[in-house]
């Protein structure tokens, strides 16, 4: 039975409310459920069972059940995490959009568990991210285009019609079929290019180490790989290490090639989670469905925390007589 006192309560009882006017297909069950467990996260700032039993918002007669609960929350295939997303997604993206701001979505891997990689997308709110759509995989590799693919596509389907958008991804992920796909989608992009990957340019090969020998900051209708056009700025600023060459959908310039800097939203993101805020990565579970329930929890929770700061902003300051 739910605990009506108590200040995790409270948050609980808005969460749920807020659940409640969402089409996101759970039951009123899992969606207290959800609520519970994202309240009780806000309130102690850690994944760890143990503490969060210790807080739950429920009439236990022992902590060992409230441990139970989560668990059984965590282990139930019906709750779908992506289906759970959708509303939510569409409205954070008109949200950010009504304005005619350009959207940034933002692709990138993270390690959260011995065994198991996060693939996320999320989207730049201020100067950090809020997650959008992820998929955790059993892996201790990198996970590549047959994973990016169907999770960027349905991630295109949520974004609303005529909402300019760009998609930030680290040299990982710059390779044609994913310049292609973002074509296909009718993305913009910034992905940043290995500095040996051959640009066919005008007949001539090139690679971005021959772009810097040669001054060459920018070129367009560049053929990646010998299998897609793009056009390529290069960047070097004094005191970095290695260059930019940044593949993207429109016409070069230093500006648009700085645009990349915008990706850094989702390290900033990926910190909330681990080392700096949820400490996803202490988790003990080890399965990739229950790891990906987990973030749902952790999503709902930044949501609450983040739009929660908005009102606050969006409050005009009383002017003092």
């Amino acid at each position: 039975m739910r605990q009506k006192e108590g200040g995790v309560y409270q948050i609980s009882k808005q969460i749920e409310k807020d659940l409640a006017s969402r089409s996101n297909g759970l039951s009123k069950p899992q969606r207290i459920g959800l609520a519970d467990i994202a309240a009780s996260v806000l309130a102690c700032g850690s994944v760890n069972t143990t503490e969060l039993s210790s807080i739950l918002p429920r009439e236990v007669k022992d902590q060992e059940s409230s441990f139970r609960y989560i668990h059984r929350w965590l282990s139930n295939d019906k709750i779908d995490p992506q289906s759970v997303m959708r509303d939510s997604n569409q409205e954070l993206m008109e949200l950010l959009s009504i304005r005619g701001q350009t959207l940034i979505l933002m692709l990138d891997q993270s390690k959260i568990a011995d065994g198991f990689e996060l693939l996320m997308v999320s989207i730049r709110t201020k100067e950090r991210a809020i997650p959008v759509l992820w998929e955790v995989i059993e892996t201790q590799g990198e996970i590549g285009f047959d994973v990016q693919e169907p999770l960027l596509r349905e991630v295109a389907k949520r974004i609303p019609k005529r909402t300019p958008v760009i998609l930030m991804a680290d040299r990982f992920y710059g390779t044609p079929a994913l310049v292609r796909l973002c074509k296909e989608l009718q993305l913009g992009y910034r992905i940043r290019l290995k500095s040996n990957l051959t640009l066919l340019h005008e007949d001539t090969p090139l690679s971005g180490v021959d772009m810097g020998v040669l001054k060459l900051h920018a070129l367009e209708h560049v053929l990646l790989c010998g299998k897609v056009l793009t056009n390529v700025g290069y960047l070097h600023e004094p005191g970095h290490e290695e260059p930019w060459i940044i593949a993207m959908d429109a016409k070069p310039t230093r500006h648009r090639v700085l645009d990349y800097g915008l990706r850094w939203g989702i390290e900033s993101m990926f910190s909330d989670l681990k080392s700096r805020g949820f400490k996803l990565t202490d988790t003990r579970l080890k399965t990739a469905k229950r790891l990906s329930r987990l973030l749902l929890v952790l999503t709902t929770a930044m949501m609450w925390a983040v739009s929660t700061g908005w009102v606050e902003h969006s409050v005009e300051p009383v002017k003092k007589s």
